[in-house]
């Protein structure tokens, strides 16, 4: 029978795992940090799980992670937390942790997770994430939905060696924000990274750029000059939109990428580089090197570990948090006194379908800290695009008191509220598909329904998209 290890200060989550595994597994259980390295001390070779808390008095999870790691890289060990923090779960990743949990936590999700875990253990196969907390003040990743977790434990897996990855998603989604995570967890942090925007350069300066150039090269290279890729040696490059790079820069990158090795433009002199390359696109490169516009050894080269991240339309629960996070960034020092957004405004930023992500969410925060009075965020205060669905839902309110008097006026009272609630809703999702272009999937966002029921309700009030 398997041993799980069970490591938690709430006595109820300790009885949980023993009442509900008892039958299945050997549970043995520890109250705190101290008491988990002991019975970890008298078991290390029977143990096949561990599950561990985070925030415990004394010795907390993380330190407790690592000192199971010093005497064992095999035991699989999973965190649990009640607390949804990308930087934690980054750090335990990055320590080598199996899994991070959020709180309350399921049956079957256990039942499943174990059996991974075993599974895992068997084959010697561990999961290791990388991703550690931002000290710096810099922009950090935010979030709580799942999609943020699995980025965090990507980072973290990624973090940990030197291989090329490519970042995909879509403009505004943060994959600057991914690279400098990655590298701030690297064995490389501490030397330089450099962001290359490679759409920002013409073709005949992105070589330059990146590989030097002798002088008298071309028109204009009056000295010599030393490129990124020599520069930056040990260090780490980031080349955002590397779809939009030239075919000829393309040749001399898969080259470094291959031998660590490239010439400066108009000298035969080889040298040798050490560089670990972040590259990131919002384009299908995939699709761009059949269609001849990228090539093809380059994007096998780049694509070693992919890492796409979902836009913000799809993670509406991040949508608190980064506000938060960027009103703190907003008023940091200046003598705002804004605290937070007021319900109505919230609602508006949850209906809103943020074309550009992140960035266009960060940009609205900033300027209703600048706008805003009285120490909350109101609806005026944001500076959104969809006015028209603002206007439209303003209308409906009149449609709504037009409806009620012809109701009351028929003595229709019984049916009143079927009458009212069919009439609106009908007349709603009109609007909104004509806002939207017919777009079935930025309606249903906007509506906040799955496509499916929007589809069912079209077909209920024939309503018909052209």
């Amino acid at each position: 029978m398997n041993t799980l290890l069970v490591v938690d200060d709430e006595k109820a989550v300790r009885y949980s795992f023993e009442r509900i595994f008892e039958n299945y597994y050997n549970v043995l259980t520890a109250q705190d940090g101290r008491s988990a390295i002991e019975v970890l001390d008298g078991n290390i070779d029977n143990i096949d799980v561990v599950f561990l808390d985070v925030r415990m008095p004394g010795m907390n999870g993380i330190e407790v992670l690592r000192r199971i790691r010093d005497k064992s890289k095999n035991i699989p060990v999973i965190i649990m937390t009640a607390f949804s923090d990308s930087d934690t779960a980054i750090e335990a990743m990055k320590e080598g942790a199996f899994d991070y949990l959020l709180k309350p936590l399921r049956n079957e999700q256990l039942r499943d997770i174990i059996e991974k875990a075993l599974d895992s253990a068997r084959l010697r196969q561990e999961a290791f994430c990388y991703c550690a907390e931002n000290h710096s003040g810099t922009e950090t990743i935010v979030g709580k939905s799942g999609a943020v977790l699995e980025l965090c434990k990507k980072v973290g897996q990624a973090a940990g060696s030197d291989i090329p990855v490519l970042v995909t998603g879509e403009s505004g989604v943060g994959k600057e924000i991914v690279a400098r995570a990655i590298y701030n967890h690297s064995r490389r942090k501490g030397e330089a990274f450099m962001a290359v925007n490679c759409a920002a350069l013409p073709e005949g300066i992105i070589e330059s750029e990146l590989f030097g150039s002798e002088k008298g090269a071309f028109t204009g290279a009056d000295k010599k000059r030393i490129g990124r890729f020599e520069q930056c040696s040990g260090g780490t490059i980031f080349l955002d939109e590397i779809g939009d790079m030239h075919l000829s820069a393309q040749a001399k990158l898969l080259r470094v990428l291959q031998d660590g090795s490239f010439e400066r433009l108009g000298s035969s002199e080889t040298i040798r580089t050490n560089v670990r390359l972040i590259a990131a696109s919002n384009k299908n490169l995939r699709a761009e090197a059949e269609q001849g516009r990228f090539r093809e050894d380059l994007f096998h080269r780049l694509n070693v570990f992919p890492i796409y991240i979902p836009p913000l339309r799809e993670r509406k629960e991040d949508i608190q948090p980064l506000s938060e996070y960027f009103i703190a960034r907003a008023i940091r020092g200046t003598d705002k006194g804004t605290k937070g957004i007021s319900s109505d405004a919230f609602k508006v930023l949850m209906t809103h379908n943020w074309p550009g992500n992140v960035r266009e969410l960060e940009n609205v925060i900033k300027r209703a800290v600048v706008v805003s009075t009285g120490g909350v965020i109101g609806v005026n205060d944001l500076d959104l695009h969809e006015k028209p669905l603002k206007k439209e839902l303003c209308a409906l309110t009149d449609v709504v008191d037009s409806l009620i008097e012809g109701a009351l006026a028929t003595d229709d009272t019984p049916n009143i509220y079927t009458v009212v609630v069919s009439s609106v809703e009908k007349q709603l999702i009109e609007k909104i598909l004509e806002i939207t272009k017919g777009n079935k999937q930025k309606a249903s966002d906007l509506l906040g329904i799955t496509r499916v029921t929007l589809r069912k309700k079209m077909q209920e009030y024939n309503i018909s998209t052209g």
